[in-house]
């Protein structure tokens, strides 16, 4: 897998269909925040250039952007922390990086030996 390229703030006005660059800004927190959030649910040790190497995660940050930025100031009124979208990529993810993960780590290991 080669594709590795981080949710940019151009990717999410175009995802959000934002004409300006007023919330630039806030774009690139609610990233940084959506990043952290799915490596945290998974596993915080995985470095997070690996996690950009699956579309499903970029996507699964682009749908939590899109989630936050619309709900801004609403959030606390939300009958759900999460789209369930969200919580399917999430899953999907889980599996797959820790695969791969351990797989590489063990083949590391065995090559290192």
């Amino acid at each position: 897998m080669t594709y590795n390229a981080a949710v940019s703030v151009a990717d999410m006005q175009a995802y959000l269909n934002l004409d300006s660059d007023e919330d630039a800004d806030v774009l690139q927190s609610l990233i940084d925040v959506a990043e952290t959030d799915i490596q945290g649910s998974i596993d915080d040790n995985i470095e997070l250039e690996k996690y950009r190497e699956y579309k499903l995660f970029n996507q699964a940050v682009k749908t939590l952007v899109d989630f936050t930025y619309y709900n801004r100031g609403n959030l606390g009124e939300q009958k759900i922390a999460y789209p369930p979208s969200y919580q399917y990529m999430i899953n999907g993810i889980r599996w797959k990086i820790r695969g791969a993960y351990s797989a590489n780590s063990s083949s590391a290991t065995t090559q290192s030996s």
